[in-house]
């Protein structure tokens, strides 16, 4: 290096607080986009949705950001010991409130857990599911009709949207949130899990989380690094999903009976077959081939106890359901 040189930089004056914490922030978003750049480096080799269920790749077509979201899967082992980057919470909330929104109503919540304690507690209220106590990070979404009730009121109104489109608004609304802050966790490197039992005990989980009327968590996200990851899962024919001008019913039957066949030779429903005393064959005796549609139409026609008496706590919290 030049003598003028090495003495210009030596003489330099230190950087401020502001410019160091700049720079390290900085630092942090670069660390964060090399780990996602090395999950996309790595992944090249994993499958997804497209050639998980055969579907054709429109190469012209195909973009960074349908890789991602075609390779989703659901990560249920976290690395408890590696927090997430200054700034994660913030980036996913950015992305969060960029969903679309019905009306503009922005009619949802979210609450930010990350206290090792409340998230336990949080474990507790969702069915003891261990990952959401071992992932750093653990956010509710909530569908939230608070807001509007109260500037109705601020503004001397009589509120008259009391009805059944207020609940759905409010419930899209925070799905559609959920599901962006997801995307936005996974394109930074980390990965994520919904977390559904989260409506398990609303009434208990909206006393924790001091929700006021008019606010119920509707989906829990768990958030971190992977310690491991699924593979991505077969999803049903899309001639049975997706219809073209008018819903048909005429690949239903075949369609659901390949995917059957698909599933049947995955280790998914090891361990898992739904038992119901009375209409279910004894466990041991239930060697029968066990599917997709056997699977659903069982835990459909299980039901889910814990959540009966979903509607009755939306009244209570002042939703209408007609």
């Amino acid at each position: 290096m030049p003598r003028e040189l090495d003495q210009q930089l030596d003489n330099r004056p230190a950087p401020s607080k502001s410019e160091a914490n700049a720079q390290a922030q900085a630092n942090d978003v670069a660390q964060v986009s090399d780990q996602a750049q090395t999950n996309d480096q790595t992944e090249t080799t994993v499958k997804d949705r497209f050639s998980v269920d055969g579907l054709r790749v429109f190469e012209a077509l195909r973009t960074p950001v349908i890789d991602q979201i075609t390779r989703h899967v659901s990560v249920r082992s976290f690395d408890s010991e590696r927090q997430l980057p200054e700034g994660t919470v913030e980036m996913m909330m950015a992305a969060a409130q960029s969903a679309s929104t019905s009306s503009n109503f922005q009619s949802w919540s979210a609450v930010i857990i990350r206290d090792p304690e409340r998230k336990q507690k949080m474990q507790e209220l969702c069915d003891n599911q261990r990952f959401i106590g071992q992932a750093p990070l653990f956010i509710a979404f909530c569908a939230d009709s608070s807001r509007h009730k109260w500037v109705t009121e601020q503004k001397g109104y009589p509120f008259g949207s009391n009805y059944l489109e207020l609940l759905l608004i409010s419930v899209i609304d925070s799905a559609l949130a959920c599901q962006n802050a997801a995307l936005a966790a996974e394109s930074m490197g980390l990965g994520c899990c919904m977390v559904g039992a989260i409506r398990n005990h609303a009434r208990d989980v909206a006393k924790f989380l001091e929700l006021p009327d008019g606010v119920f968590a509707t989906i829990g996200l768990a958030v971190g690094y992977p310690s491991s990851k699924n593979e991505v899962k077969p999803r049903l024919p899309q001639s049975v999903v997706v219809h073209e001008e008018k819903y048909s019913t005429t690949t239903r039957a075949e369609g659901i009976a390949a995917y059957d066949a698909v599933m049947q030779k995955t280790d998914i429903y090891k361990g898992r077959k739904i038992h119901i005393p009375g209409l279910t064959p004894d466990p041991e005796q239930d060697t029968a081939p066990y599917g997709w549609s056997e699977h659903t139409a069982r835990r459909m026609a299980r039901g889910n106890d814990m959540r009966r008496d979903l509607a009755v706590f939306l009244k209570e919290i002042g939703f209408v359901l007609e």
